[in-house]
């Protein structure tokens, strides 16, 4: 009987190595075939060398195989956001990262808005026994905070985290809190600095915000002192929740500013004040994409899809055993700015082209 060719010996190898993986045998090959293949001919090396190199890729394959391998336990994972928590791009990254509802994961009060109760809602989950909570934002967070130091808290859209106490550190975060910190205050001040090159009869503007929330607060503060620093007048027209607006909108109709910057507190009011600057013919600078969509002149803001990308792979990491406290929060590394040309025509409003050069999206 002929020996085997060196391809017919690689062959056997791989069957073998497949059936390693899998824990089903498939023909492994024995020991005694490579000893007895012939020795000292150009043909018996060049089986030996691929056998052995055979043997070499499973022996490294097969830790691959290990770590991919399915997970079998079921985490469960709460949810703790206010309106309509659109995370929608975060879970299709989670689930392109092997978790599926009901075979490794099972979700607690997903879908629910947790507006007017986030206190409620934050016991429910630590009641629940969930493995991690994943918070919309900072209001989120801090209940979530507040119900549990135990279980990891996984932040997704985050502002100022440092400076609203909710981390020790970016890069040490210290407690039971990680994930991103979407809105800093260098963020806000060059949002300022770009709304007046792309508006360069600005003079006065008003900024929109909660200066009693915590964020807004600091993101105002930041706001303020950029707008003085180029010059312009500023006006604060402060909005608490669900209260306030329309007061700001009579106070701003009255005094007719040259621009607005709204804050990122107003995320849920944001479609009325951008009716009214539309009314009103008003520029406005706004802290999130989807406005200019909606309508809205202009926004300069973190590109969401990285961040959700990584958000879903700090929520593996900490299913597989990582803690918050060890896993630095992340920052946005890419940034949008977006124009909306509709509006800036109906506002006879002509931005200049070094700033429409710059823009990652003009809306015609």
């Amino acid at each position: 009987m002929r020996p085997p060719t060196a391809r017919q010996t690689v062959r056997r190898a791989m069957r073998s190595c497949a059936g390693q993986a899998s824990g089903v045998p498939t023909g492994a090959l024995r020991a005694t075939e490579l000893r007895g293949l012939p020795v000292g001919t150009a043909r018996a090396m060049a089986q030996r060398r691929a056998l052995l190199g055979a043997f070499a890729g499973c022996w490294t394959a097969w830790p691959l195989v290990s770590r991919s391998a399915p997970d079998k336990k079921v985490h469960r994972i709460g949810t703790l956001c206010a309106g309509d928590g659109s995370i929608r791009y975060f879970w299709e990254q989670f689930r392109a990262l092997g978790y599926e509802e009901h075979r490794n994961v099972e979700y607690v009060l997903k879908d629910v808005d947790a507006t007017g109760d986030l206190p409620g809602h934050a016991a429910k989950l630590v009641a629940g026994n969930v493995d991690v909570i994943v918070a919309c934002s900072n209001d989120e967070a801090q209940a979530a905070m507040r119900a549990t130091s135990r279980i990891p808290i996984v932040l997704l859209y985050g502002d100022v985290l440092v400076e609203t106490g909710i981390v020790a550190s970016l890069a040490q975060p210290g407690g039971n809190v990680t994930g991103t910190s979407a809105i800093s205050t260098d963020l806000v001040r060059k949002s300022v600095e770009i709304f007046k090159e792309a508006v360069p009869s600005l003079r006065n503007v008003a900024l929109l915000t909660n200066v009693r929330h915590p964020v807004g607060k600091v993101l105002h503060a930041a706001a303020e002192e950029a707008a003085k620093q180029i010059g312009l007048a500023v006006a604060t027209r402060h909005v608490g929740d669900g209260a306030g607006l329309a007061e700001a909108f009579a106070a701003m109709s009255r005094d007719r500013p040259d621009g607005i910057v709204v804050g990122t507190t107003l995320g849920h009011q944001i479609h009325q004040v951008i009716a009214f600057a539309s009314r009103e013919r008003l520029p406005a600078m706004y802290p999130f994409a989807p406005a200019v969509w909606q309508g809205g002149l202009m926004a300069y803001s973190p590109n969401w899809l990285p961040q959700s990308n990584r958000n879903a792979q700090i929520l593996d990491r900490i299913l597989k055993g990582a803690q918050p406290r060890d896993i630095p929060v992340e920052q946005p590394v890419r940034y949008s700015l977006s124009i909306n040309l509709r509006a800036a025509r109906a506002m006879s409003l002509t931005i200049p082209q070094a700033v429409l050069l710059r823009a990652t999206t003009l809306i015609e």
